[in-house]
Formats: C-alpha cells, sequence, structure tokens
C-alpha cells in the first residue's frame, strides 16, 4: 500500500465503514506466545510528540491482518501490535487515529500523527516527503473468486476485465502500468475501480462487480483464508519494503523507531507479532 506524496485539501479522519467494522471477521492466527510490555520504558521516548504521554500513530484501518477496525470499534492488526510495542518500549500510551490513505502522508506532515504505520510501501518518492523505518516486506496479489471463473493467471490476463483496488496504493499504480502495456500492444485495457477503502474493494469482488481485486499479498491471503468464496489468482509478485513513516522535521523520532524496530527484530518480539497475525 502506497500513499500519495502531494499535499490535498485538509483531510478528516476516516470513518469506518460497516465492511470494515467487524464485517472481515478477522482474528489473530493464535500461534505466538507475544503479550506487550515485556520491554516496556526500555528506550527513551522521542521530546517532540503530539500529544505528552502519547504515541499518535495515524493508519487506514481497513487492511486487515495489517490493520482494521473489529467487531468493538477498536483499531486492531499486525501494524497496531507493532504500534502498541513501540510505545511500550517509549513508556508512551498508544492512541491510533483511522485515516483514510490518501491523505495520511500530508496528515503527517501536519503534525497530525508522530508517526504512520499502514502497511505502507517504502518507494523512491515517498522518501523525498517523508522518512521511514524499514519493518517487513510485501509483495502484491490478485483476489478472485473460488476456482478462477476468469483464469487469470498473469496480469495481462486482467485484460478487458474489471479489477478493483483502494484508492492511491501501490496495487491502484500496477493497474494502471498494465493498462499502459496493454494499450501500447493494442489489447483491451483493464475497468479499473477504485475505492476509498480496501474493503469496499474487496466487497465489490464479492457481489461480482469485479472480477479480480489488487492488494499486498498477505492481505490476499488472510481475505482467502477467511473467505471460502475467495482465492489467490496471482501470489506475491513485486516484493518491496514496507515502513513506518516519520515526518522529515522530527530526526528524533526516527532514531527513535530505529532502535525500536531494530530491538524488536533482534529479541524476537517482531518475528512472534508477525506470528500472532500468521504473517511470514
Amino acid at each position: 500500500m502506497t500513499a500519495e506524496n502531494t499535499p490535498t485539501a485538509a483531510a478528516a479522519a476516516a470513518t469506518p465503514s460497516a465492511s470494515a467494522s467487524g464485517g472481515t471477521g478477522a482474528q489473530p492466527t493464535p500461534v505466538s506466545d507475544w503479550k506487550p510490555g515485556a520491554h516496556a520504558k526500555s528506550i527513551p521516548a522521542p521530546s517532540k510528540l503530539v500529544a505528552a504521554g502519547t504515541l499518535t500513530v495515524g493508519s487506514d484501518a481497513s487492511y486487515p491482518p495489517q490493520e482494521y477496525i473489529d467487531a468493538g470499534g477498536n483499531a486492531v492488526g499486525m501494524d497496531i501490535d507493532i504500534g502498541n510495542e513501540i510505545a511500550s518500549r517509549f513508556g508512551l500510551q498508544p492512541k491510533v487515529v483511522n485515516f483514510k490513505f490518501d491523505d495520511i502522508i500530508p496528515a503527517l506532515n501536519a503534525g497530525q500523527f508522530d508517526i504512520v504505520i499502514s502497511a505502507m510501501t517504502i518507494t523512491d518518492d515517498r522518501k523525498k516527503v517523508v522518512d521511514f523505518v524499514a519493518y517487513f516486506d510485501a509483495g502484491q496479489a490478485v483476489l478472485v473468486k473460488k476456482g478462477n471463473p476468469k483464469n487469470i493467471k498473469t496480469l495481462d490476463d486482467l485484460s478487458g476485465l474489471t479489477a478493483a483496488a483502494e484508492q492511491g496504493t501501490t496495487e491502484e499504480q500496477t493497474l494502471k502500468d498494465e493498462n499502459d502495456k496493454l494499450s501500447k500492444a493494442g489489447k483491451p485495457k483493464i475497468n479499473v475501480l477504485t475505492y476509498p477503502a480496501d474493503t469496499d474493494a474487496v466487497q465489490q469482488l464479492q457481489v461480482g462487480r469485479a472480477d479480480a481485486t489488487l492488494h499486498d499479498s498477505p492481505v490476499a491471503a488472510y481475505y482467502a483464508k477467511l473467505n471460502p468464496d475467495f482465492e489467490v489468482a496471482i501470489p506475491d509478485f513485486d516484493s518491496a519494503p514496507e515502513g513506518i513513516a516519520v515526518a522529515k522535521n522530527n530526526a528524533d523520532m526516527l532514531t527513535a523507531i530505529n532502535k525500536a524496530i531494530d530491538a524488536m527484530k533482534s529479541d524476537g518480539t517482531l518475528d512472534a507479532i508477525k506470528a500472532k497475525w500468521g504473517v511470514k
């Protein structure tokens, strides 16, 4: 998932849609004994915070298993657990702000969050406007109805079909790039549908308005696991690092986040959180 670079008009926090709030049925995979708090207050807290005593995290919570809204209205997921663990190591209280993905980087740079953790792919364009701490690698994947009725095996097979993705993501750009290739080859383009939340894109596949949807590979795998009507047609292509985004004017925060992620990698906490959510 990749945020847009350019600032937009002032954004309001995204309200979870019905499909995002409990509709996924997503649950952690119980193969990890990780619990927060084992390394509390082990790293000095950054001095520059949006709110004293709090680590404010921006995230588009519509992307299970990395971030989503559960039936109780709480933000949960792998990325949310990582943010909570970082806050604990800083001796801070975590606060997650559910925010529209298209606008999340401008909001970070406007000082609305301390960091963004939102399945965000690190790209050269993004690095021009924010700093990143890499913590995870993920590819893209194509989700289809069970049985793959359109026999989609490559991106070229989407020619003449309808595919959906979340606005502002790497997957949306992948579809645009594929349409450029198809146009040059004289083949029918993909009918691309985009939606503010990833769960909205999946709903189009569910009701038959889309022949396929594109997601980060862990997300596509999770949807296929949760819904017996889905399967992954093209798994894990174009793998790239995802990162925690920090505003460029907050070097103290960047240093602290680097220390936290390095420690979580070395002591096994990061792997344990990934295992909890069934993510490799």
